[in-house]
Order: C-alpha cells, then structure tokens, then sequence
C-alpha cells in the first residue's frame, strides 16, 4: 500500500498493515499505517510522542508495554472463625491423648499447631501430623 506523510509517499506491506490493526482494534488504517513508519525510525520524535499520547488516551499502551497501571492496595485477608473444625480437632486431640496406653509407647510433644487445621505429635520417635480438611459441596 502507498502512504503519503508529510509529503513523501511510502510502500507500506499490507500484510504489515493487518498485523498492527489486529494487534491494536481501536485504530485507522492511517494511525497503523505511522505506527509501521515509527517502528521503521521513518517519521521524527515529535510525531511519535503525538501518537504515544493518543495510543495512552486510548489505553493502547497497556497492551504494548503490558502496563498494569496504579495497583490498589490490598486489604489483609481475615480469617473466617470455623467453630465446627475447631471442635472436631478437640475431640480427636482428646481422644488421642485418651488411648495413649493403646500404642504401647507415649505420645510425645502433642503440638495443636492452628487450632482448627492440625495436630503434631511424636510416636515411638516417629512424628505424625493431622490434618483437617473441610471439602466444599459439588456443584450440580
């Protein structure tokens, strides 16, 4: 295709063409065809900042140099009090405890780490770990 900028006429490929205009949808055949010139170093630097300006207004920057833009701040997450976890922990951390004759050996450093979540413990110098895992519902 032959463009005309600035009085002087260019042969820009078509297929060139294509490639900026699938890559950028909001824009012309003529902003693609000096998006080409300006990666080409054939149009000056004040053009360029012109169509950086305008590729910004239209939030094309983001896609060419993968802005993310100002991040909002996170809040810290808060832990959601499950009663029912921390009740199931007891019943086994007591029922561990209460059959410890049953092992032939004693439970050593009984450890409730996270109290809804697990226990440690150490057996015949083997450690052990319960873990407490509640599942959500299937969907369907």
């Amino acid at each position: 295709m032959k463009y005309t900028y600035n009085n002087k006429t260019y042969i820009i490929p078509d297929n060139e063409i294509d490639i900026i205009m699938e890559k950028f949808k909001d824009i012309s055949i003529s902003e693609a065809c000096e998006v080409y010139l300006s990666d080409k170093d054939l149009i000056n630097i004040n053009e360029i900042e012109e169509l950086e300006a305008k590729a910004k207004k239209n939030r094309i920057m983001t896609t060419i140099h993968g802005a993310k833009g100002e991040k909002k701040e996170r809040k810290p997450r808060e832990k959601k009090e499950n009663p029912l976890k921390k009740t199931i922990i007891d019943i086994l951390f007591n029922a561990l405890k209460a059959k410890e004759d049953y092992f032939d050996a004693e439970i050593s450093s009984f450890i409730v780490r996270n109290d809804e979540k697990y226990i440690d413990f150490t057996l015949n110098d083997r450690s052990f770990t319960v873990n407490l895992v509640e599942h959500r519902k299937k969907k369907g």
